[in-house]
């Protein structure tokens, strides 16, 4: 699935065996952002540079071509949806190593170098490289997760992570010769709306592979302008994690559960409560699929009398002020 071959650049070997691939929709001026950084680096170690199209509405090609720089664009012939289009750079990556960046996000001036000197020093049983973001004040270290245990455990642990960091996805650098055997469960599981990861935990469950923590920052995430994010849609994706055939014990798995899920269940009631448009648009049927599915595996009995609370307000539309105050007190607590 690979080809190499090396250069030899300020008597420093490069192994020229990486891949950036961009997923995009509609996005023009995220996009062409994040080009332009990608071409303040040294890209000596790039194989290519593939921008996966989900149909866009706008001339995609012309964007691309006003960069002096060796993309391969490659277009859906209609929306097949975010989490399919993730996906989609690892059938079309010819080399050993792919990082995927989304495009809303930009590389830093020295990212790739910075990958490539970690690509050169992890261990052959690498599955994956996980980096570090430029835009939060995180303490990154240098960590090798021996197993899916293993890997629960450091963000179940580490208590600098912030919940989110293990499905963001800008910050992940593929071993695809490895993963490669594992992509099946990739499009089996996509519904989770992290299919890139569903690799990496197959395999990391086999207890033959690794995944590297870097302490290096490669990224600098930026808001979008068009968010196309909604918590219903993500929050049922992750909720579904809890049925995947994952050999791991009961004390495991409810860590898994709890690490996985973007939004802490708590924040998620007092968005809704403070009438945040994306969580007012949740119903009920939908946030108790959520709440089963991944919620209710791991929280507190505290927490779930909250869950119930929060239920009987949803239901009623008519509910008093003062119970919505006192849900909010035991929110902030």
């Amino acid at each position: 699935m690979s080809h190499k071959f090396q250069i030899r650049l300020n008597k420093k070997i490069l192994v020229k065996n990486l891949t950036i691939a961009i997923p995009t929709y509609n996005r023009p001026e995220s996009l062409e952002r994040l080009l332009n950084s990608i071409s303040k680096n040294d890209l000596s170690n790039v194989v290519e540079i593939i921008v996966v199209d989900n149909c866009s509405s706008y001339d995609i090609d012309n964007l691309i071509n006003s960069f002096d720089l060796k993309i391969r664009l490659i277009r859906n012939n209609f929306n097949i949806g975010q989490a399919v289009n993730m996906l989609i750079p690892f059938l079309h990556c010819n080399s050993k190593w792919l990082w995927i960046i989304g495009d809303d996000d930009e590389v830093l001036n020295s990212s790739i170098s910075d990958v490539n000197d970690e690509i050169q020093n992890v261990s052959e049983n690498t599955i994956m490289i996980k980096f570090g973001k430029k835009d939060d004040n995180l303490n990154y270290k240098n960590y090798t997760a021996r197993s899916l245990e293993d890997y629960i455990d450091y963000y179940h642990n580490e208590n600098t992570i912030r919940r989110g960091d293990l499905v963001f996805i800008s910050t992940n650098v593929y071993n695809t010769e490895i993963l490669s055997k594992y992509l099946i469960n990739a499009f089996e599981y996509s519904y989770t709306y992290i299919g890139y990861l569903i690799p990496v935990f197959f395999a990391l469950n086999t207890n033959q592979y690794h995944v590297y923590f870097s302490s290096k920052k490669t990224v600098k995430y930026n808001v979008p302008s068009k968010w196309g994010w909604s918590f219903t849609k993500v929050g049922l994706g992750l909720s579904s994690l809890s049925h995947l055939p994952l050999k791991l014990n009961n004390e495991s798995r409810k860590k898994f559960l709890n690490i996985t899920m973007l939004i802490d269940l708590k924040l998620v009631i007092l968005a809704y409560l403070n009438d945040n448009e994306s969580f007012r648009k949740i119903s009920i049927k939908d946030f108790k699929i959520i709440y089963n599915n991944i919620y209710s595996h791991y929280l507190p009995i505290k927490n779930k009398l909250i869950y119930y609370i929060f239920i009987l307000l949803m239901s009623n539309k008519y509910t008093s002020k003062i119970l919505i105050s006192f849900l909010k007190l035991l929110l902030n607590k």
